[in-house]
């Protein structure tokens, strides 16, 4: 095709959006034709919606001020001599690419918020009515964030298409989108993994309650978190994704095509394929909603579904871009560009399947960690350790042939084609990872409201599906972040003046901003790692205080009224403190990892020139694809080998005995259930060759000490699978997944404020005179903005501590005139109250 106009060049993605948010709508009205199920699900549902917007309604306000200060930064910085309005349309961009980031996120949140308990209820009925309802909510989150992503950039597209530095203002759009994501997934790893591992540690390990048992007052936060986390979170993070692939593809196609034809229709090449991707991911999203279940289904039937839908969808966008290529370009430039979009499709399959191979428990890996727990808690965690480090081989190689390959067929754009291409079926790869939390919650509210076991069962089936298509979508969302990335940093070497420019490794600036940019990524993990510690400390002190305020709860009751030392009555648990404090330390830990991430690249390429942050870019690119894929695969496999021993323990360890597959207890032993009556009971309900690797005979005083054996054996190995899972969870839900965000993000970053370093009097060396003073401004005013609001927070906390000192001594006190005694086993220091430090520390 020839003299495509620019509404030609977007119309894919006009129409594209519209179909994206048409279906949104559609599954909207889908999720909500499902009743709630008894009051107590509703209530537990609107519980978690509550705690789920009132988080997301304060971290927007701190982001609204953060997005206001940033965009008129930029209308300053960017103010260029030949376009003095260069500045103000960059700053329009970014405030609507962070406006379309976080509303995708909110939406998201409030469907999966609304579809738990409905999931719930469906699970009632049936496994597929279960799937079909999850399923929906993560198809919300899927279709919304394309259809924003693509309405944004054709609008804004439409908006200044006769402006010669189009995609210069476009950039910003990723650059809002970015900012958003990296907040959203810092704060909302902080707050999910703050409150799953207070609720685990004291809950689980502490009290020997079960798993979201309504008693613990962290179980709603934990709830919370999930859709906070890993729905709005993971949103926010593939839409950066998503955008940026397509401006970085666009921003390139000046430069590797020479006639004016071709270039024209490059820039309308990811628009084109990215909304064919709508209609080829509706198809799978059609396969996943008709298939059969039946109530033998099992775990890997849902995933050999799941893969089915993916490679139909797959299929279905291969064939649409052939068309798509064949109008736009003559052979063999076409075929090419097909082979970049295949290539970056199976990039993308090959990077998910081996991190589900080295994160489910059906595999040799995770088997392996869960054998450790035999040995205690330190094996664990070393072969954990092993298994995500060596998780980074396959995909290493596979996008490093992506790159190489890529390159060969069509230059640096197709190395950025190829990221269009991996994210062009997002439509049902995120629904496959979005409806995880939804399964997730669903099976939290079947536990509290104290359903049918039948009907935990198979809302445990769903979760362990969408703990599988979880980690597969961290591994797919490392490895498009970094084809992203990897075009984002050729675009801003071109719009640097670095495109013909030979990048000498010898050069001090280079090396320096190398070692500078390998450096980050770990600094950025240690801060999110640190901030789940403190802020999980808080939640656990929380915890400790309630149950030692309230002895009646580990004692049976569902609630329990505890009076004040000043004649007023409060009621444990209270959820709604855990999710304060969950709330609070949230926002506040957010901020330097943030800061980090957004001021670092202006900082060096000021002090530096665009050399330097050439260097940084390549570093924190290499380093961090690697860290976050450590992090995320080791925090996997921790959790699965913890859900492998649990099975174990419960249905028993496949193995071949005297030539016949049964399953068999003396390995992982077993795990109680109910009553002592009840797993006495299931015990003797055993063959012998299942429970004992020998003749155990019928001495009933044999049997019994063969029982007692078998319970601690499974008490030992699982309490050193939840010390390895305690670890891995803000290993895969805070810090490796923020590590992606990091590396696009300041890539981003760099490519909207290139124009700037151009601009400089040494743009390339750096350390010019006004680019020393500049970076002296950026360290000074943000170094002075970090201190008065950590004053600030600091201030605040010891308010909230003063407050909880104050609770805790009338509490008490009160118990000391009643005569009451705190429950036994949790936090006995709890009780200190002659000493106040001991009250602050152990039961506040």
């Amino acid at each position: 095709l020839e003299g495509l106009s620019a509404i030609d060049q977007v119309s894919f993605g006009f129409a594209g959006a519209g179909i994206s948010l048409i279906l949104a709508l559609f599954f909207v009205k889908a999720v909500r034709k499902y009743p709630k199920g008894n009051k107590e699900m509703a209530a537990l549902q609107e519980e978690i919606q509550t705690g789920a917007i009132a988080f997301l309604n304060t971290e927007y306000k701190y982001l609204a001020g953060f997005v206001a200060v940033i965009g008129a930064a930029l209308a300053v910085v960017l103010i260029q001599e030949n376009n003095k309005a260069f500045g103000v349309y960059t700053m329009i961009c970014f405030i609507v690419g962070a406006l379309f980031s976080a509303t995708a996120g909110y939406v998201g949140m409030l469907v999966a918020t609304s579809a738990n308990s409905r999931t719930c209820q469906a699970c009632t009925v049936s496994l597929a009515e279960g799937l079909k309802v999850a399923f929906a909510s993560g198809a919300v989150m899927s279709f919304t964030v394309v259809g924003l992503g693509l309405l944004g950039l054709s609008i804004l597209y439409m908006a200044f298409k006769d402006e010669d530095e189009v995609w210069n203002y476009l950039s910003g759009f990723a650059f809002g989108a970015s900012s958003i994501a990296l907040f959203a997934r810092v704060a909302g790893g902080v707050f999910t993994k703050a409150a799953d591992v207070g609720a685990d540690l004291v809950g689980k390990t502490e009290a020997r309650i079960p798993e979201d048992d309504p008693r613990n007052p962290a179980v709603i936060a934990d709830n919370v978190g999930d859709n906070v986390g890993d729905v709005a979170g993971m949103g926010a993070d593939l839409f950066e994704s998503f955008v940026g692939s397509i401006i970085a593809t666009a921003t390139l196609a000046a430069s590797e095509f020479s006639t004016a034809d071709d270039q024209v229709n490059a820039v309308a090449l990811p628009f084109w394929i990215a909304g064919c991707g709508v209609l080829a991911s509706l198809f799978g999203v059609i396969y996943i909603r008709t298939v059969h279940l039946d109530e033998n289904t099992t775990l890997d039937d849902l995933l050999t579904k799941l893969r089915y839908a993916i490679a139909i969808s797959g299929t279905v966008v291969v064939g649409l871009t052939i068309l798509v290529c064949v109008l736009l370009f003559n052979s063999p430039t076409s075929w090419r560009l097909v082979g970049c979009v295949a290539i970056g499709l199976i990039a993308g399959v090959i990077v998910g399947v081996f991190t589900e191979f080295c994160t489910s428990y059906e595999e040799f890996p995770t088997k392996g960690i869960a054998n450790a727990s035999s040995f205690g808690a330190a094996p664990v965690l070393i072969k954990g350790l092993g298994v995500g480090m060596l998780s980074v081989v396959v995909p290493s190689i596979v996008l490093g042939a992506t790159i190489i390959g890529c390159n060969y067929l069509a230059g640096l754009y197709g190395i950025s084609l190829s990221a269009v291409g991996m994210l062009s079926t997002l439509g049902i790869t995120l629904a496959t990872d979005a409806y995880g939390p939804v399964a997730d919650n669903a099976g939290g509210i079947a536990e509290m409201a104290e359903l049918d076991s039948s009907i935990r069962e198979r809302t445990d089936l769903l979760d362990s599906l969408g703990n599988t298509t979880a980690a597969t979508g961290k591994g797919f969302a490392i490895g498009s972040a970094v084809l992203t990335s990897v075009g984002l940093l050729v675009a801003f070497m071109e719009q640097a003046g670095l495109g013909d420019v030979q990048i000498d490794l010898k050069e001090p600036v280079v090396l320096t901003g190398l070692l500078i940019g390998a450096m980050l990524p770990f600094v950025f993990a240690a801060l999110t790692m640190l901030s789940v510690d403190k802020s999980a400390r808080a939640i656990i002190t929380e915890v400790r205080f309630q149950f030692s305020a309230a002895p009646t709860l580990l004692r049976g009751a569902r609630r329990e009224t505890v009076r004040l030392g000043d004649g007023t009555e409060t009621e444990f648990p209270d959820a709604a403190r855990c999710v304060a404090i969950a709330s609070r330390a949230a926002i506040q830990e957010m901020l330097l990892p943030g800061t980090l991430a957004v001021f670092t690249p202006p900082a060096v390429g000021f002090l530096m020139g665009t050399l330097g942050l050439a260097g940084l870019l390549g570093g924190s690119l290499t380093s961090g694809f690697m860290l976050a894929l450590t992090m995320a695969n080791a925090g996997g496999a921790w959790d699965n080998s913890k859900k492998y021993v649990e099975k174990c323990g419960k249905e028993g360890e496949h193995a071949i005995v005297d030539g016949q597959s049964i399953q068999v207890y003396y390995n992982y032993g077993i795990k109680p259930k109910g009553t002592p009556e009840d797993t006495a009971k299931a015990f003797d309900s055993l063959d012998n060759k299942q429970i004992f690797d020998g003749d155990l005979g019928d001495d009933p005083h044999r049997r019994g000490a063969v029982l007692k054996n078998l319970i601690e054996t499974y008490e030992t190995r699982h309490a050193a699978a939840v010390t390895g899972d305690t670890v891995g969870d803000p290993f895969k839900d805070t810090s490796g997944p923020a590590l992606n965000i990091l590396i696009k993000l300041m890539s981003v970053v760099s490519l909207v404020l290139a124009p700037a370093f151009r601009s400089l009097d040494q743009p390339n060396s750096g350390f010019g005179e006004w680019g020393v003073i500049i970076a002296v401004l950026i360290i000074g005013g943000v170094t002075f903005f970090l201190t008065l609001l950590l004053r600030y927070f600091d201030r605040s906390n010891k308010a909230a501590e003063a407050a909880k000192e104050e609770t805790a001594r009338r509490v008490f006190a009160a118990q000391r005139e009643d005569g009451a005694q705190a429950a036994p086993g949790i936090a006995a220091t709890a009780h200190a109250e002659e000493k106040a430090d001991d009250l602050r520390s152990a039961a506040v």
